[in-house]
């Protein structure tokens, strides 16, 4: 039997920007596979860099990577905590669209298999395998190829990653539960940044844990606030500058207290 999302949890996975193959637009998208090719991810990235205003590559593929990051977690992270269901995240199975409006993205991210893998059975097991689909075999590669092509920093595009996973838990997903469901939310959260479980990243380490610290109070911020430890040089594809709300260029005086 295939199972699938009901209209209700296709919409609200929409509002991340997924949506099936064939409502992907042609023009601006390419198989997310084909950004490990290295002449396909240089014409991708040079094509997006004067879009973005970026001064150089490493820069682009800095902020590709947040994109990219936010297009595939969302909604694969809020289908396994909230609905308890799973997308297949396989970077063979999804589509990058990288169109940009004065400077801002209009993209999504399209997926060739629809078809969902159900809680079935223990929930360690099957978390860890949806989590290697969209770690190891996705953003693991895609994080290493475009080091090698450009020479950004790995911490940089794996923090880029790691705050996108903070705030897709902490802003999105724990909010929508509550009780047994929360708890639930939680602890995949915990698995996830868990230093421990590095072999969901395909990695000898957990590439996420060092950047999971406790929020600080700063002067800047009427709440606390997790500081990025690197730069993802946001603020240079900006006229006038602009930074990250917690850029450690921006966060510069001592936190209260």
């Amino acid at each position: 039997m295939m199972h699938q999302f009901t209209r209700d949890e296709w919409q609200k996975l929409s509002t991340f920007g997924l949506k099936p193959w064939h409502e992907r637009d042609a023009r601006w998208s390419t198989d997310a596979s084909h950004l490990l090719n290295s002449q396909h991810a240089l014409e991708i990235l040079e094509s997006i860099c004067p879009e973005l205003g970026a001064p150089t590559l490493a820069v682009t593929a800095s902020l590709v990577i947040k994109r990219s990051a936010f297009l595939l977690l969302a909604p694969t992270l809020y289908a396994m905590s909230v609905f308890n269901k799973g997308i297949n995240g396989h970077i063979e199975n999804c589509s990058f669209e990288y169109q940009l409006q004065h400077r801002l993205w209009r993209s999504g991210l399209s997926i060739l298999e629809t078809a969902i893998f159900p809680l079935q059975g223990c929930r360690r097991q099957w978390r860890e395998a949806l989590l290697k689909q969209v770690f190891a075999h996705h953003l693991t590669p895609l994080v290493t190829h475009f080091h090698r092509l450009t020479g950004i920093s790995t911490r940089i595009l794996w923090e880029n990653v790691a705050v996108r996973v903070f705030s897709i838990y902490e802003r999105r997903i724990l909010p929508a539960v509550d009780g047994h469901d929360r708890d639930q939310a939680e602890a995949d959260f915990a698995f996830i940044v868990d230093a421990h479980n590095h072999t969901i990243f395909g990695l000898e380490e957990n590439p996420l844990t060092r950047f999971y610290r406790p929020k600080r109070q700063y002067i800047e911020h009427a709440e606390p606030v997790r500081m990025r430890r690197t730069c993802c040089y946001y603020y240079q594809a900006t006229k006038p500058a602009e930074y990250c709300s917690t850029c450690p260029l921006l966060l510069k005086k001592k936190p209260k207290g």
